[in-house]
C-alpha cells in the first residue's frame, strides 16, 4: 500500500530525557517531510523543526536531536507528524504524540 505513516521508535512513552535527546523512527510521507515539536506541560512549544524520512520510493528512517530548556522537571509531549498536504481530503496524516519526562 502507499499509505503514509510516521512511527517513532525512540524515545519511548514516559521516558526521562534531557536536552539534546535523539529521536529516531521510520516514515513514509508526502515528499518525505516529517514535522516535529516538543510541548511543555502547559502546551508551550519548547522546540520544533522538521526532518526527512521515506517518501514515494518507500519507507525510510529518520533521526534528529531535540534541544530544549525547562526550569524544572515536568511532563511534556513530543509530537512527530506529517502535515496534511491534502487539506483534509482522504485519510488524516500520521501523528505520534509521546509523553516524556523533561529534565532541566
Amino acid at each position: 500500500s502507499n499509505a503514509s505513516f510516521v512511527i517513532v521508535s525512540s524515545p519511548r512513552s514516559g521516558q526521562r530525557v534531557h536536552s539534546g535527546l535523539q529521536v529516531a523512527g521510520c516514515s513514509r510521507t508526502f515528499e518525505g517531510n516529517v514535522q516535529w515539536r516538543l510541548l511543555s506541560r502547559d502546551g508551550t512549544s519548547l522546540a520544533s523543526g522538521f526532518t526527512n524520512g521515506g517518501g514515494v520510493d518507500g519507507p525510510g528512517p529518520f533521526a534528529f536531536p531535540v534541544t530544549y530548556t525547562v526550569s524544572e522537571r515536568q511532563i511534556g509531549h513530543l509530537e512527530v507528524y506529517e502535515e496534511d498536504a491534502s487539506d483534509g481530503e482522504g485519510f488524516p496524516p500520521g501523528r505520534n504524540v509521546i509523553p516524556l519526562v523533561l529534565n532541566p
